[in-house]
Parts: C-alpha cells; sequence; structure tokens
C-alpha cells in the first residue's frame, strides 16, 4: 500500500511556526502556510491571495511554461500546468525551513502523483499512458517576500536521479486523483 500523505506539506510549516516568536518570521510562515494548504486543497483564490501583486515563478530547470510572471500568467500557470494536470496532488516533506526577514527557504523530498499521459506529454517516458506514478525528488525552493509579507513568488530547484519515477498500483492511487482522471478522461470525451 501507498503511503501518501499530503497533509506531510504542511506539517512542518505548522511546526516552525509553533516555535517562531518574531513576528516578522511568523507571518511569513502563516503565509506559507496558507499557499501549501491551497496547493494541495487546489484551492486557486487561497493561492493567489498569498500572492505579491507581480509575482516571478522560477523553475530553473523547468520549461517556460513553468516560469509564470505576474499575476495573471500566475493564474494561468495554476490553472493549466498545476491544478489542470493533477500537480496539486502531491506530498511535499520539508526536511529543513530556514527563515529570515525576507526569504523562508525550504527544502526536502517532493512526491507527485502524475497520470501516464500527462508525463508522456511532458516528456518523461513511461511504458504506460493510462497507469499512475509516483515521481520522487529532492527539492528546494527559495520563498523571497516583499515588505507586507506576501510572496514575490518561487525559485525551485530540483533533482532526481532517473530512478525517482514508480508506476502506483490501481488500488494506491488516492481518491482524489482518481477523481482528477475521471474529470479530464470526461473533458476528452
Amino acid at each position: 500500500m501507498l503511503d501518501f500523505d499530503q497533509t506531510k506539506t504542511y506539517t512542518a510549516i505548522e511546526a516552525k511556526l509553533a516555535k517562531t516568536t518574531n513576528p516578522r518570521h511568523r507571518l511569513l510562515l502563516e503565509r506559507l502556510l496558507q499557499h501549501a494548504k491551497g496547493e494541495v486543497a487546489g484551492d486557486l483564490e487561497a493561492v493567489l491571495g498569498t500572492l505579491a501583486p507581480n509575482p516571478v515563478y522560477r523553475t530553473w530547470n523547468g520549461p517556460p511554461a513553468l516560469n509564470p510572471e505576474g499575476m495573471e500568467d500566475v493564474r494561468k500557470f495554476y490553472v493549466e500546468e498545476v491544478f489542470g494536470k493533477g500537480r496539486h496532488i502531491f506530498e511535499a516533506n520539508k526536511h529543513r525551513i530556514v527563515v529570515d526577514d525576507d526569504t523562508i527557504i525550504t527544502e526536502g523530498i517532493m512526491r507527485i502523483i502524475t497520470w501516464g499521459r500527462d508525463a508522456r506529454e511532458s516528456g518523461i517516458p513511461v511504458d504506460d499512458a493510462e497507469a499512475c506514478y509516483l515521481m520522487t525528488v529532492r527539492i528546494l525552493i527559495v520563498w523571497p517576500f516583499d515588505a507586507d509579507g506576501y510572496l514575490l513568488g518561487e525559485e525551485g530547484y530540483s533533482a532526481s536521479n532517473g530512478a525517482g519515477l514508480e508506476k502506483i498500483a490501481p488500488e494506491d492511487v488516492p481518491r482524489n486523483f482518481k477523481d482528477y482522471i475521471r474529470s479530464r478522461q470526461a473533458i476528452a470525451a
């Protein structure tokens, strides 16, 4: 059985917040917590509500579609690339969280469920387009904030040795991901 828990995406932030006393650091952690919860819940407005007016996202080893700039491009990115492709169904285990007055840095292991069709469209070779896969990568994200405590964007760095993709047994696919696949199939029909 697959051990997959999306709440791990924000429990480390909650733990860091619980032991943080600096008011500015608390504000930044609270904003990041809202952002993380919004992402895994697929709540676009919650995510966008954490952002400064002109956010910039950088995925340093990713394609242009994963590097939106400006609120409208970021909105489109979440609608099409994140929520629209089921990429919000992930588990981000944060092993390290570093906070200063302007930035949070998180580092850990991210596990993302992906559908074979989406993987192939992204250039990831899979043997079965109808199967689901678990992709595992080590990821470091730099989260810069403005003076009011809103996210200026994300700067992501990830590494995988190529062994980070495994097929998931159908009975182990999380229900919310099965719902995502059904919605995609309904759109295509």
